[in-house]
């Protein structure tokens, strides 16, 4: 079987389009999931004085870098977070401790924009691996739009009182539709 390029599939539906009277055309596509992962993001441990107090937060940040995402005229396209898995991978045995996490995604020009808003519900099983859906994907095209994004990952809860690391695991999905 022959694979048709990019080009091949735009010309057949330019031919198609003037086929039907010059009708307009509009072509839609689903972007299947992609997952970013930062691997060992490190937290510093609390001062054992520090546990009385009751829950602390903690901010940590990272930056991924990616090829920036530059679109071609007449393409509408959605990049959205669907949902941030964290794992355990030292220090910690599981997320027992976590009682809210949010998640937000920065390219430096535009204000951050809320990825994962997690609070964890009583009598919620004990687990190494968390993985939180999002409740409502927020589009995130504009942070793909220049080199690298900023995340920034605010946790709260009784902190352990040893250094511990994770892994974030980020998933996107889009839509593209193309207008002719």
């Amino acid at each position: 079987m022959k694979k048709l390029g990019h080009r091949s599939l735009l010309g057949a539906i330019a031919l198609a389009s003037l086929a039907v009277g010059g009708c307009m055309l509009q072509v839609e596509a689903d972007v299947p999931e992609v997952e970013i992962t930062q691997h060992d993001v490190a937290f510093q441990a609390i001062a054992p004085a520090n546990v009385d107090v009751g829950d602390v937060a903690l901010t940590q940040t990272f930056t991924q870098q990616h090829q920036k995402l530059d679109l071609p005229a007449g393409l509408t396209t959605q990049v959205k977070a669907m949902g941030v898995t964290l794992t355990a991978k030292s220090g910690i045995e599981n997320f027992d401790f976590l009682k809210n996490m949010r998640l937000t995604m920065s390219d430096g020009v535009h204000p951050p924009v809320e990825l994962i808003n997690y609070e964890r519900v009583d009598g919620a099983p004990s687990t190494n691996v968390l993985t939180i859906e999002s409740a409502n994907p927020v589009d995130t095209l504009e942070q793909w739009k220049t080199d690298s994004a900023n995340f920034s990952l605010d946790v709260a809860g009784a902190m352990p009182t040893n250094d511990w690391t994770i892994d974030v695991s980020v998933r996107f999905a889009g839509k593209i539709v193309y207008k002719y």
